[in-house]
């Protein structure tokens, strides 16, 4: 009888420790389950939302949509960088028709000027009559050394080097509106960058430091300003240093392609004829007055 109490004593024990086990196993199980089940929620919701509208419209934002998101401030410097890339356009264009080489340096002006330098006895009607028909900045300035002509080689020079500073600098100042573009437009965007990091600030300020993306939102569109001024700025800089190595190439080659119609001028008496021929006058009207 006593060896059943006791048998029955350890299979007590023996069911209250697994009820214990059980107890103990069981949130273990159920925090197990609850967990598997917040992952495959997450899951499912990102997938949600990376198939969703929201985004399609990050994946279909363009530039016109960041200009429109900037409000009216971004829209107001936009519009002045658009009144500058229009202007600078058009400066563009009319300064790269300029500054042909038929417009400044026409190879017909140059060949008949050859042809009248290499001629034996010049005439200075026939080189008054070529720059008359020539109205490019090579033709003035052939002009200008025929209105010395006769006098001292330097006279020639400076009288036509005169001359082409002003030609060099009349195509320079059509060119200076675009260095004036170039530098401006990024102050602009600079400027519309402050102007909309301020605003966004104070959108944080008042909203609340916990509304962090809002305040984002609003230094990246300001920021499309100063993108904007330097995509003016760049092209507009390089268009005009390009116009001025042109300038400066063509008045380079009108030096040396002149040098021998100084010397031609030089020997050009200012009535027209030969300073030879003027000589032979001359003496013969005093042997005979002799």
């Amino acid at each position: 009888m006593q060896v059943t109490e006791r048998e029955a004593g350890v299979s007590r024990q023996v069911l209250l420790w697994m009820a214990v086990v059980v107890l103990m196993a069981s949130p273990v199980s159920l925090r197990a389950q609850d967990d598997a089940a917040k992952d495959d929620a997450a899951k499912d919701a990102v997938e949600l939302v990376a198939d969703g509208p929201e985004a399609d419209d990050e994946k279909d934002e363009s530039l016109l949509t960041l200009i429109v998101g900037t409000g009216p401030t971004g829209w107001l410097f936009m519009g002045l960088l658009l009144v500058f890339s229009f202007f600078s356009v058009t400066v563009a264009i009319e300064r790269a028709v300029a500054t042909r080489r038929i417009n400044v340096l026409p190879d017909d002006f140059l060949s008949g000027m050859e042809e009248l330098t290499s001629a034996s006895r010049p005439s200075l009607k026939v080189f008054r009559e070529l720059c008359g028909t020539c109205d490019a900045p090579v033709a003035r300035v052939v002009e200008a050394g025929l209105e010395r002509c006769g006098r001292p080689l330097p006279e020639i020079e400076k009288s036509m080097e005169d001359r082409a500073a002003r030609e060099i600098a009349k195509l320079r100042g059509g060119i200076r509106p675009l260095q004036t573009v170039g530098s401006i437009a990024p102050l602009i965007g600079l400027l519309g960058t402050v102007v909309g990091m301020i605003v966004a600030f104070r959108t944080a300020s008042q909203a609340g430091l916990g509304r962090g993306e809002r305040m984002a939102e609003g230094i990246y569109l300001a920021l499309t300003t100063t993108a904007a001024g330097l995509t003016i700025a760049i092209p507009t800089l390089l268009l005009s240093a390009v116009f001025t190595a042109r300038v400066e190439r063509f008045f380079r080659e009108m030096a040396e392609k002149l040098a021998p119609t100084i010397l031609c001028l030089e020997n050009i008496s200012s009535d027209g004829g030969s300073p030879s021929a003027g000589k032979t006058t001359e003496t013969t009207s005093k042997e005979s007055s002799g």
